[in-house]
């Protein structure tokens, strides 16, 4: 683990998730580009975590990251029409 430079901010799992007219869900991960390194896409869990969809919403999406919430620069029915993504977990 790395630490945060003084300045920066960490967005971790759990972090609130707002479109510009509302709050949409919560962060549930990164997606990484694995020849970059970058971070390409973020997941969005919508709903009760063990029931709700899973979105990927690109970078260029997000307008501002605040502590502990990322403000996005689209609404929520631009949210909601993104496709859902199937997520497989280890412990699930």
């Amino acid at each position: 683990i790395r630490p945060i430079p003084p300045g920066d901010l960490a967005v971790r799992r759990g972090a609130r998730v707002r479109a510009t007219d509302g709050r949409v869900g919560r962060v549930d991960e990164f997606v990484v580009d694995p020849d970059s390194g970058n971070i390409t896409h973020l997941s969005l869990r919508e709903g009760h975590p063990w029931e709700g969809r899973v979105i990927t919403i690109p970078v260029a999406d997000i307008d501002r990251i605040e502590e502990n919430v990322v403000h996005l620069n689209i609404d929520k029915d631009t949210v909601a029409s993104r496709p859902s993504v199937a997520v497989r977990r280890w412990w699930l």
